[in-house]
C-alpha cells in the first residue's frame, strides 16, 4: 500500500489564508463595482469550497499525525479560524444578494477594505510562521493585525448605533445590522488566528 504524502501544516495554512484573501479581495471588488451581484458572490462561494478543503486537508493530517511541528490545538485553533474567516466573508456576500441590497453604503465599503488589510497582513504572517523561530516581523504583523480590528470595532460600534438613532426602515435595520456583524465577525476571527500566532511564539521562546 502507497504510504501517504505527509503535509506541510505551514503550506496547508499559508494557502488557507490565501483564499481568504482572495475573497476579501472579491468582496471589496463586490462593493465598489455594486453590479453582477449573484454571479460575483458565487465566485467567493467557489474560493469558500476550495477553502474548505484545505481545512479537512489539515484536520485528516492532524487525526493520524504523531508528532505536529506546532501543538496540535493551536494548529486546529488556526485552520478553525482561517475558515471561519473565509465563510463569513461568503455570509456577508450572500446577504447583499439574498437581501437584494439595492445601494451600498460608505461603512461597508470602509470595513471591507479593513477586511482586505487584516487577510493580507495575516497572508504575509503565515508565510513568516513557518520559521517563526527565525522570524523578525511576526509580532509586528500580529500588532498590525489588531488594530486593524479595534478600527473596525470602532466603524462597527459607530454604525450600529446610527442604525437605531435614525429614522431607518426596520427591514433596513434588520438586513444592514446583519451584514454589519457578518464583517465585524470577519476581524474578529483575523484577530483570533494573531492570537493563535501570538500565543506560539510565547510558547516557544
Amino acid at each position: 500500500m502507497t504510504r501517504k504524502k505527509n503535509v506541510d501544516y505551514f503550506d496547508v495554512l499559508i494557502t488557507s489564508m490565501s483564499y481568504s484573501y482572495q475573497a476579501a479581495l472579491k468582496l471589496e471588488e463586490l462593493l465598489n463595482d455594486y453590479t453582477d451581484v449573484t454571479a460575483k458572490a458565487q465566485a467567493i462561494h467557489d474560493l469558500e469550497h476550495a477553502a474548505d478543503n484545505e481545512c479537512h486537508l489539515l484536520i485528516d493530517a492532524l487525526h493520524v499525525a504523531f508528532i505536529t511541528p506546532i501543538d496540535r490545538e493551536d494548529l486546529y485553533g488556526m485552520i478553525r479560524s482561517i475558515d471561519d474567516i473565509t465563510d463569513l466573508i461568503e455570509d456577508a456576500s450572500n446577504r447583499f444578494d439574498m437581501f437584494s441590497i439595492a445601494e451600498v453604503r460608505p461603512a461597508a465599503k470602509k470595513m471591507s477594505a479593513l477586511i482586505v488589510r487584516a487577510t493580507g497582513i495575516l497572508k504575509e504572517a503565515l508565510c513568516e510562521f513557518k520559521s517563526f523561530k527565525k522570524s523578525k516581523n511576526l509580532h509586528s504583523l500580529i500588532t498590525e493585525v489588531n488594530s486593524i480590528e479595534e478600527e473596525g470595532d470602532r466603524v462597527y460600534r459607530q454604525v450600529i448605533k446610527n442604525l437605531f438613532t435614525t429614522n431607518e426602515d426596520t427591514l433596513d435595520i434588520i438586513k444592514w445590522k446583519d451584514i454589519y456583524d457578518d464583517m465585524e465577525d470577519v476581524l474578529d476571527a483575523c484577530e483570533d488566528v494573531a492570537n493563535i500566532i501570538e500565543g506560539v511564539l510565547l510558547k516557544n521562546n
